[in-house]
């Protein structure tokens, strides 16, 4: 008889407090996941932003040197070209801007996959942690039963 009732109240009491603290544990690690996703939405959106003023940037930066270009080949007499000349640096600024764009999208899309992931990590630890706590108790109680007493 190796456990006495005083051991198996122990017991019982020592399995209770590993399976709650092993439900915090995971509950803890479900936090961070959701905190994490949260933080890369909102990073993602700030990805976005600061994409769509590069953009506008590119664009303004097109707008300055075509109107540079007219007034170079006004000054220099040389207007016969200048449509095709003003049109091409038109099409430079816009592929720029799409591009920078595009890096944007990229980025954002790759901060909310991480942060979706994390959240999975988050809910996956969790699972673990909460069945890792039945299994504390269920381990707590096979021993009380093979002490004999019952």
């Amino acid at each position: 008889m190796g456990l006495g009732i005083v051991g198996i109240g122990l017991q019982l009491v020592g399995a209770n407090k590993a399976s709650k603290s092993l439900k915090r544990q995971g509950a803890a690690a479900r936090e961070r996941g959701y905190e994490q996703k949260s933080f890369n939405e909102v990073a993602a959106g700030q990805m976005i932003a600061v994409g769509q003023r590069a953009a506008m940037e590119e664009s303004r930066q097109a707008e300055l040197m075509a109107s540079r270009a007219v007034a170079v080949a006004a000054a220099g007499g040389y207007v016969d070209d200048i449509t095709h000349l003003i049109a091409d640096i038109h099409g430079e600024g816009v592929y720029r801007a799409s591009v920078m764009m595009h890096d944007a999208r990229q980025s954002a899309e790759q901060l909310i996959f991480e942060g979706e992931q994390a959240a999975k990590y988050g809910e996956d630890v969790y699972a673990a942690k909460k069945r890792e706590a039945r299994g504390t108790k269920i381990a707590a109680l096979g021993s009380i039963f093979d002490s004999g007493l019952f």
